[in-house]
Order: C-alpha cells, then structure tokens, then sequence
C-alpha cells in the first residue's frame, strides 16, 4: 500500500487527446480550478496481481458538504473515495482503509506487509491494527523505496 498526489491538471496551459484527433476542445486552466484540486490516491497491490482492494482517493475538503457527497457518486464505484482536511493519508483513514478493504480480503492469512517509512504507516494504532489481523510488517529503509517498493518502481 502507498499514496501518492493526484494531479488533476498537468502541464499548465498543455492538454492531452489521441494522436490525429481534429479537432480539440480546450477549457483554460484559469477558469477551470483543477489547478487548485488537491488529492492523494493510495494504491494497494498483493503478490498475485490480482487486484483485490479497491483504490483510495483522498480529496480535500474541510467540511463533507452535501456537494460533496454528492461529488462522490459521481465517481466508480471501485474507487472509494473519502474527505479530508489536507487531502492526505493519516493514521486515522489508514487505520480505515486497512478495516473496510484490506482485512477482509486477507481471510485470516498471515500476511507480508512491505511499507515505507511514511509516518501515518507507523503509529502505534496502524501498527496495532496489522499486529492484530496478523500482518508481518517489513519497513523500508529510507532512501531504498524507489528501488525495492512496488509502487514507486513501477506505477506512482
């Protein structure tokens, strides 16, 4: 499992569309705010590939408003999506996410948790919480993620 910010906009006043396409509709960035939309998607992947939780995106918001529940509709419904003050991941929605998606995909196995050093993945309740539903937890050394932690070689 890993977070990493979502973009809703990339490359300032660039846009992307399919090779030949005619014609392109453009908005300006100005106007459209997506330059200002803040969010974290957090991503978990087992050793068999076989994509068994759904993903986390994380918006920001400081109060959930019923525009904003009604914003999460709008999305698939494999993605969970949830509210935060900073549109970051904490303990608390860590905690959360290993409660409603991962644990019950485990069924009990004792189960390999490779995590980085991130300090929402070290509290005592998330260590707690894997420690009960007995997840053997191997931290990765600072400075070594982007050579040995799955998501960060090959899709963040």
């Amino acid at each position: 499992m890993d977070q990493t910010p979502l973009p809703f906009e990339y490359l300032n006043g660039r846009m992307y569309n399919q090779q030949g396409e005619k014609k392109i509709w453009v908005q300006a960035s100005h106007q459209s705010g997506w330059e200002k939309r803040q969010a974290t998607i957090q991503l978990t992947i087992f050793a068999d590939g076989i994509p068994s939780v759904k993903p986390l995106i994380l918006f920001c918001r400081q109060v959930v408003s019923v525009t904003a529940l009604a914003e999460r509709q709008q999305y698939d419904p494999q993605v969970v999506v949830k509210f935060n003050p900073k549109a970051y991941a904490n303990s608390a929605n860590i905690v959360e996410y290993l409660d409603e998606q991962v644990i019950p995909v485990l069924s009990g196995w004792t189960t390999p948790r490779a995590q980085d050093m991130f300090d929402g993945h070290k509290t005592e309740e998330v260590l707690d919480t894997m420690c009960t539903h007995d997840m053997t937890v191997s931290v990765i050394p600072g400075g070594c993620t982007g050579l040995v932690q799955p998501l960060d070689i090959s899709i963040n």
